[in-house]
């Protein structure tokens, strides 16, 4: 997509005069129930005459087996008990209304997975295979208006539909979960139109030209052409005052059963940013974002007329180069991927189908404050994106990311892993056809992701090339991009697909249930990592992980990260949910829930990442890499990381402060030092207003003197943008006393082995490994500005280095010629019994002999520390 012509995304369509979901103006999500938007989510369901809900008891028949009832939708067969069905048919007799007008007539499903054959009174009308999203029957020719029919709809679930090796041909969203919703789900409606109809409108505006055009369908199923005036006209959802411009009418001739569309304009937007769709960043309680209604009206030159209108948010989702934007303003996603298939395996009822039958994903009901809640957790928690992965969205679900502000990111339903991808090609490419159709009419959803882990056997670049092209092809506003499996993730995997609006996420840079710090730049194309940490995400530590790992990712500018998965860390981020209620992806419990976090805020974890996800956060970046892989506790910051100081030293630290808000480029930075509590007496301070474009960071430089008294000293850091507080932390501290040994030559003994850290064979050369080795040459231990220190091996005149300053575990330690950098600088930090830990300064890493080995010649990388005796080190005055 073109900058300059990516264009917004019209929001959820509402029932009708008097039906919507929330509005604007309404109160704070979790303050009072709110009316969900039309569950079906079929833009053309906004012009029906009349309808007649098909909600209730039908006639049920499981291949093989004696006929039944079952409740439809009921959250499918599955969820209703019938747990090892692959076919059935469904039936019902219904009466087609008579509008007193010609009209067509269509039953319409919200979803069926997968594959829907629906006939009246035993005839065909049409098959079509789906996954999650809605179905379509025209019986017009089948049902006279005034007339009662018997409709049936033959339905293969997932399991009918395999290849002889087992693969699934349909997009089936989650293999590993027995209780994807099968069958009929989310509503079932026949719905009759006039003869002439919108069936159909896309708005499409542009922030870059303050304009705005939109495309509409008008489907003529009479036997005559006709001729068609469109207008239209535009108001605010919510009863604001904008002065919104008139929308021309247009007139276009339809042929007889066929659908002509109409694009009108574009027209001058001169409403300036307020009437902008904006998220909720920085996160405010209660915030609705702004929204408008275009209403169209259709007259034909029979006198005949089609009413439709549709809510939107006005606002531009573009990718340019190395980065993403929205409303012109670069914006660095972070956030969350949620796995609806772990939901459905809640017994709500049954288990199945979530996502519109458990309360967290419903409007606010009792004491449970609904999706709305949900929304409003993810944002407090400072994340601003979600990735509504495998399993999409209701429409519902949808409309209230619209109104909070919350970023989407659409995925289909399609698993590579599991999947015959060749088999199915068509299935798939039709899939994500239809989720663009169903749902780019949402100002949230500011990406769509074409395919979840494609697989190395039958994924094939013209295969990939096909999905963009259906969802590019169908919408044309925002950016797609994949989330790739590990290792599937070289953009020369699909060389040809260099399209400007297209990127590829890795996942497990640092492998699978890790702490880590890699990310993988790709020149020209924003970078990231769409999942990490997974299946470490189900203890205390894999959480705390959740934001050190990020934030040592934020500080190398990667442009879209998201940590894998929060349910199965906090499983009641979704109101009402317990830790008992499911079994995770990983096959575990989820950490946290409602029974056992009542109070999330408080959580210490929650609250780390809470700072890690802050949009205006002033980080100390080694500091908080020290402790990043923490401990089976969550433990942060782990004492063995942190610092130590001798009274009168200089404590200095490189600040980083971020600025991924949305407005204002100006940023104050507040700091102090405090001895031995976050509240204690004021040792230093400082405050300046810091320059920082938005979506980008700045380092600032702050130092005193560690006092004489005490033990502690805290560094307490805040932010302000327009003297308002955006951000404050006062974990930070530093020990005061004995800082290290004083500086001279000594032996540098390993605990476990009683051997020195030599260099390789003696040798001279830069690069050369760093080991252990038994004899009695010395290093020369030299004081650095900032507590820190250099190890000179005295045989060679070479120091102690990390290779390419990585912050990578496991990298080998080498020596190599002194330049003063950061990488070659090094904390001793005494352990109280007389050895130290050697402690990389830019990565936080531990000096640690591989493998806790004794032999001569062991390796000595760096590691995250864990305080074991092969990261402690004895010095011996040489």
């Amino acid at each position: 997509m073109r900058a300059r012509f990516a264009l917004v995304s019209l929001l959820a369509v509402v029932l009708g005069a008097g039906s919507g979901g929330l509005q604007a103006s309404a109160a704070p999500a979790s303050a009072e129930p709110v009316a969900p938007a039309d569950v079906n989510g079929v833009t053309a369901g906004n012009a029906a005459i009349t309808s007649v809900d098909l909600a209730g008891r039908w006639s049920f028949t499981p291949a093989g087996r004696a006929t039944t009832s079952i409740t439809v939708p009921g959250g499918g067969w599955y969820k209703q008990g019938f747990t090892d069905v692959n076919e059935a048919v469904y039936s019902r007799t219904v009466t087609v209304p008579d509008a007193g007008q010609p009209q067509s007539t269509w039953i319409e499903f919200g979803a069926v997975n997968h594959q829907a054959t629906l006939s009246v009174d035993g005839r065909v009308v049409a098959t079509q295979t789906t996954s999650f999203t809605p179905s379509h029957f025209d019986i017009s020719a089948y049902a006279a208006p005034g007339t009662t029919h018997t409709i049936s709809v033959a339905v293969k679930g997932r399991g009918a539909l395999k290849t002889a090796a087992g693969k699934y041909l349909v997009p089936q969203a989650a293999e590993w979960s027995e209780a994807v919703p099968q069958g009929i789900f989310r509503s079932a409606v026949l719905r009759v139109y006039p003869a002439v109809y919108v069936s159909d409108a896309f708005v499409r505006t542009s922030v870059a030209d303050r304009t705005l055009a939109y495309d509409v369908s008008v489907t003529n199923t009479s036997a005559a052409s006709r001729t068609v005036t469109l207008t239209g006209s535009l108001a605010s959802d919510a009863g604001a005052s904008f002065s919104y411009p008139a929308l021309p009418s247009r007139t276009v001739t339809v042929a007889a059963r066929s659908t002509a569309k109409v694009t009108v304009g574009p027209v001058a937007w001169d409403l300036g940013a307020a009437s902008y769709w904006w998220p909720n960043v920085p996160y405010r309680a209660g915030y609705r974002a702004q929204l408008h209604t275009l209403s169209v009206h259709a007259a034909t030159d029979d006198g005949r007329t089609s009413d439709a209108s549709y809510r939107f948010g006005f606002r531009e989702s573009t990718q340019n180069g190395e980065h993403y934007y929205l409303n012109g303003v670069r914006v660095n996603y972070r956030g969350d991927s949620l796995q609806g298939a772990d939901y459905d395996r809640i017994n709500n009822g049954g288990k199945g189908d979530a996502y519109d039958t458990l309360p967290g994903f419903l409007p606010p009901s009792g004491t449970n404050g609904g999706w709305p809640q949900a929304v409003d957790n993810y944002q407090r928690l400072n994340y601003n994106v979600v990735r509504i992965h495998q399993e999409p969205a209701s429409p519902y679900m949808l409309d209230v990311a619209d109104e909070l502000g919350l970023m989407i990111i659409d995925e289909t339903a399609i698993r590579g892993w599991a999947q015959d991808l060749a088999a199915g090609r068509q299935y798939n490419v039709n899939h994500a056809r239809d989720l663009v159709l169903r749902d780019r009419n949402h100002p949230a959803v500011v990406r769509w992701s074409q395919i979840n882990e494609p697989n190395f056997t039958d994924d094939s670049e013209s295969f990939e090339q096909a999905l963009y092209a259906a969802m590019n092809g169908n919408d044309g506003t925002r950016p797609i991009s994949i989330d790739a499996s590990p290792g599937g993730d070289a953009p020369s995997r699909y060389p040809n697909m260099n399209y400007p609006n297209f990127a590829i996420f890795p996942h497990y840079l640092d492998g699978n249930s890790k702490y880590g710090e890699a990310v993988r730049p790709v020149a020209g194309r924003p970078d990231g990592e769409g999942e990490y940490l997974w299946p470490a995400c189900s203890t205390k530590q894999g959480f705390l992980w959740f934001g050190t790992t990020t934030v040592a990712k934020r500080g190398k500018d990667a442009d879209d990260l998201r940590p894998y998965t929060l349910l199965s860390a906090w499983a009641g981020v979704v109101p009402g949910v317990r830790t008992t209620d499911f079994r995770t992806e990983e096959d575990r419990n989820p950490v946290y829930g409602a029974d056992n976090l009542p109070d999330p805020w408080s959580n210490s974890v929650v609250q780390r990442v809470q700072a890690a996800f802050n949009p205006v956060a002033a980080i100390d970046l080694p500091f908080w890499s020290a402790s990043g892989a923490s401990d089976s506790n969550a433990t942060f910051p782990l004492p063995q990381a942190v610092g130590t100081y001798s009274a009168g030293s200089t404590i200095s630290r490189t600040i980083t402060v971020f600025n991924d808000d949305f407005s204002g480029t100006a940023v104050g930075l507040d700091w102090s030092a405090r001895l031995d509590s976050p509240t204690g007496t004021e040792v230093a301070s400082g405050s300046t207003t810091l320059t920082i474009p938005l979506g980008s960071r700045t380092a600032h430089n702050v130092s005193f003197k560690a006092p004489a008294g005490g033990s502690r000293v805290y560094l307490v850091l805040s932010t302000t943008k327009s003297g308002i507080t955006t951000f404050r932390d006062s974990v930070e501290y530093f020990g005061l006393g004995s800082a290290g040994p004083a500086p001279g030559n000594y032996r540098i003994v390993a605990r476990h082995s009683g051997k020195p850290l030599a260099i390789a064979a003696g040798s001279t050369a830069d690069g050369a490994k760093a080991v252990q080795q038994s004899g009695t040459a010395p290093w020369t231990i030299s004081t650095v500005q900032g507590g820190t220190y250099t190890l000179r091996y005295t045989p060679t005149g070479k120091v102690l280095d990390v290779n390419g300053h990585s912050t990578a575990t496991g990298v080998q330690l080498q020596q190599w010629t002194p330049t003063g950098a950061t990488n070659q600088q090094w904390y001793l930090r005494p352990t109280g019994d007389g050895y130290y830990t050697i402690v990389g300064y830019e990565s936080g890493l531990a000096a640690d002999v591989y493998g806790n080995s004794t032999a001569d010649g062991a390796a000595v990388v760096q590691w995250t520390a864990t305080g074991g005796a092969n990261q402690q080190w004895q010095l011996i005055p040489a």
